[in-house]
């Protein structure tokens, strides 16, 4: 699991080193990532910049041997050499086509830790399919988890955006014992889940979910369940 962490951060880093040209009479450049920030230097037209890396709506540049921040907004009037599109336009286009996800998150279930890896299908910036697969272990018992849930974000370009989902699938439990060889359970189940998004990159984005299922069991009382998650997801 821990493997599987280091290799979505590796994925995570964006691909940066960008020469661009201002094609705007001028844009402020600030000594950090923020309105608070003082304008130490303005980028005039035809002016180079290097665009290093993102941090929410701030974009960290390299300008005359001095690293400072403009607002992503300016990306608008940002022109990689030789091109007739802004750095705007291109990402816009590059984000359009990138409509899979892969995620990985950890908590807690049921009082007990909890690993998740999912795979998501995004039709549009609003509606999202995800199958996952999640591994449980307590003392008492192990559990496995397998959902189909269709996501639905009202807000996607909000900086924290919220989402709600529902689906389904199947739960697996195996009971610790010593002197019992005891059968798995496998018991189907409802989900409804509340998360919220926060982009860290253009690729990438964390997400804290909590997920309420209930569980159909052979007794006459159904069993509810609470799911605690903090993850990552990269878009490809």
């Amino acid at each position: 699991m821990a493997r599987l962490w280091t290799l979505l951060l590796m994925l995570a880093a964006p691909v940066f080193a960008q020469q661009v040209v201002v094609q705007k009479d001028f844009i402020d450049l600030r000594t950090g990532p923020g309105r608070g920030y003082p304008v130490v230097q303005v980028a005039l037209k035809q002016d180079s910049l290097q665009l290093l890396k993102q941090r929410t709506a701030w974009i960290k540049v390299q300008y005359r041997q001095q690293q400072l921040w403009l607002a992503a907004s300016e990306l608008e009037y940002l022109y990689p050499a030789g091109t007739e599109q802004s750095v705007a336009t291109l990402w816009q286009a590059e984000q359009g086509q990138r409509r899979w996800q892969l995620g990985l998150a950890g908590g807690d279930f049921a009082g007990t830790s909890y690993y998740q890896l999912s795979g998501s299908y995004l039709f549009s910036d609003v509606v999202a399919l995800e199958l996952s697969a999640g591994q449980g272990s307590g003392q008492q018992a192990s559990s496995q988890q397998y959902l189909l849930q269709l996501s639905i974000s009202p807000w996607p370009h909000w900086q924290v955006s919220p989402y709600i989902a529902l689906g389904g699938g199947v739960l697996l439990t195996r009971p610790r014992t010593v002197l019992v060889q005891t059968a798995e359970r496998s018991s189907p189940l409802a989900t409804m889940e509340l998360g919220v998004n926060y982009p860290l990159t253009r690729r990438v984005q964390a997400n804290l979910r909590y997920r309420r299922a209930l569980v159909s069991t052979d007794r006459d009382v159904n069993e509810e369940t609470n799911t605690w998650l903090i993850g990552l997801r990269l878009a490809f």
